[in-house]
């Protein structure tokens, strides 16, 4: 059989850089075209109406389509970037059978020491997919009260009635108070009553 490719095109095709190149390329068309899938898809989950009435405005529901659909993005870029160097180490000549193992191992005693790291991102997780709470809700997570601000994987932002930032750690919570789902939006703080004082020096202005 002739080979029709000329032997100089050929040597720039099975050379290493093209072949990384080549692979790098791949990866972000493939990433593109997920991540543009899952937007469309939790895009549209956000924009549709919900089959059975709900208490949750579609603002609301619209934040935690976005929050969520940023999660799932950050998830499949990571997934795709290990992937990506992983086969780029196998064009390398590596070993990758070694490596896995080596990486497993220090992935466990990496993941042993970031304990609260990965309790804190579960746990936001967790509060996003459920909806504990959302941006412009009056919560009280025990550690702090306020208005949240921000709902990270990690931290959950609140300004309180002073003004001042309150970051909590989404591990550290045990319990979520939110005044806004079905309740007055914030806690109502009965005025106490004041007395009347008169101090002793000052004379009695009814004598």
């Amino acid at each position: 059989m002739q080979n029709w490719i000329p032997e100089a095109v050929l040597a720039v095709l099975t050379s290493l850089p093209f072949r990384i190149a080549f692979l790098v390329v791949l990866a972000v068309i493939i990433r593109a075209i997920i991540v543009r899938a899952v937007t469309t898809a939790f895009r549209r989950a956000a924009d549709a109406r919900p089959r059975f009435p709900s208490a949750m405005s579609d603002e609301r529901r619209e934040q935690r389509m976005r929050a969520l659909g940023s999660m799932m993005r950050s998830i499949i870029s990571a997934v795709i970037f290990v992937i990506l160097a992983a086969m780029i180490l196998a064009e390398l000549g590596f070993n990758i059978t070694g490596l896995l193992t080596g990486t497993t191992i220090v992935a466990a005693t990496i993941a042993f020491g970031m304990q609260n790291v990965i309790k804190d991102i579960v746990a936001g997780i967790t509060i996003l997919v459920e909806d504990q709470l959302g941006v412009g809700d009056y919560v009280d997570l025990e550690e702090a009260s306020g208005t949240v601000v921000q709902v990270g994987l990690r931290n959950t932002t609140l300004r309180d009635d002073n003004g001042n930032l309150w970051y909590v750690r989404n591990g550290e919570v045990s319990r979520v108070g939110n005044f806004s789902q079905g309740g007055t939006g914030r806690p109502v703080v009965e005025p106490q009553p004041v007395q009347r004082v008169r101090l002793l020096d000052e004379p009695d202005p009814r004598d």
